[in-house]
């Protein structure tokens, strides 16, 4: 069986014993490009399950076996090391290789705009992670002025999507909200299922930091309706993430508990650090509504850690601070309160106006 489907099934034991002989089988023949295609195999695996600095490595080798392949080709591959570069610490080092790529593919595919639309859209990920928000909004609308034709219904709702990501990651919800809206219709019109499903669970994502529990519970059932049974293991983790903040607001604080306990599991790896730091807040918000302090203090801490290690998310890792500090003062723990709340204030002074009046005590949570 393919390399590429075993890792769609998560089999990884089976897909990685299949690309170590097709790297074997490359080396030996001097094939220099099979042998970084099952390099960026690999990588892919040791991600997925969780090992980063071994994937970063495999990708670095893949990029070097093909001696820096052509990026319209490759663009996965260098996505990939982008993301695995900026999830080490190395934002400055994931936004340069990325602009070597657009420059590359600009140089040698002038015409090609579709090719360099996609990497203005990662290298503006990559942007917003290094914290140059303006940079990433800058290279956005570039892409929508200059794509002419090339940018197309998906493409279009790609740069949607990626506005919408941008500016939740500022705490600019209303502008968010709005660009995730039409991402999703553009989606609709698309008829691609599949993205469509991820634009509705980004829209009752921001819906639930919005404290609309209502509206956003129709946009998770419709994902999951979409989604079927072709999510992996990681997406589902996404989807209970919110199931569970969804359960949280309802006021069904136990059974938020048990759903974020399912994300929790499903997301294990900590491929996604920042998306299971959600799951651990939204249990310790649970736990807080169940009385179960002990727990509640070891899942915020967990939350936090988590947050800490994933780069581009200052607003969740705020709120996360800002609700721990509501928490400890609760307790009548106020030194830890105050030193919570200054680690929200130090992380994102920018922000602090965007985090808006606190929607999130008990009783009225939009975790």
């Amino acid at each position: 069986m393919d390399a590429e489907l075993l890792i769609g099934l998560e089999r990884y034991d089976e897909a990685e014993e299949a690309l170590r002989g097709e790297l074997r089988r490359a080396q030996a023949a001097g094939d220099t490009g099979a042998a970084s295609l099952a390099l960026e195999g690999l990588g892919v695996v040791a991600s997925r399950r969780g090992q980063e600095e071994q994937a970063l490595t495999l990708m670095r080798q893949a990029v070097e076996a093909a001696d820096w392949p052509d990026p319209t080709q490759r663009h996965d591959l260098y996505y990939e090391l982008a993301r695995l570069m900026s999830g080490a610490g190395d934002a400055g080092g994931a936004v340069r290789l990325l602009e070597s790529c657009l420059a590359r593919v600009r140089e040698g595919h002038p015409d090609d705009r579709r090719a360099q639309a996609r990497y203005a859209i990662t290298l503006s990920y990559a942007h917003a992670d290094a914290g140059g928000y303006a940079a990433a909004a800058t290279l956005l609308g570039q892409v929508m002025l200059e794509g002419g034709e090339e940018i197309d219904l998906p493409m279009r709702a790609t740069i949607y999507y990626a506005l919408a990501r941008l500016h939740n990651s500022t705490g600019q919800l209303e502008l968010a909200l709005g660009y995730a809206r039409q991402a999703l219709d553009l989606r609709r019109q698309t008829g691609e299922e599949w993205y469509e499903g991820n634009c509705h669970v980004q829209v009752a994502n921001l819906l639930l930091t919005a404290g609309q529990a209502d509206e956003a519970a129709g946009h998770l059932a419709r994902a999951r309706q979409l989604y079927g049974d072709r999510m992996s293991t990681i997406d589902e983790g996404y989807l209970k993430v919110d199931e569970a903040r969804l359960a949280l607001q309802q006021g069904r604080a136990e059974t938020a508990a048990q759903i974020a306990r399912d994300a929790i599991e499903l997301l294990s790896s900590a491929a996604v650090p920042g998306e299971l730091g959600q799951a651990n807040l939204v249990l310790a918000r649970a736990y807080e509504e169940q009385g179960e302090d002990d727990r509640a203090d070891a899942a915020y801490a967990s939350a936090i850690q988590l947050f800490r290690r994933q780069n581009g998310w200052p607003f969740e890792r705020a709120r996360a601070y800002r609700l721990y500090g509501k928490y400890l003062r609760r307790r009548g723990r106020t030194e830890a309160a105050l030193d919570a709340f200054e680690q929200a204030a130090d992380l994102a002074p920018a922000n602090q106006a965007a985090l808006g009046p606190d929607r999130s005590t008990p009783g009225g949570s939009s975790a």
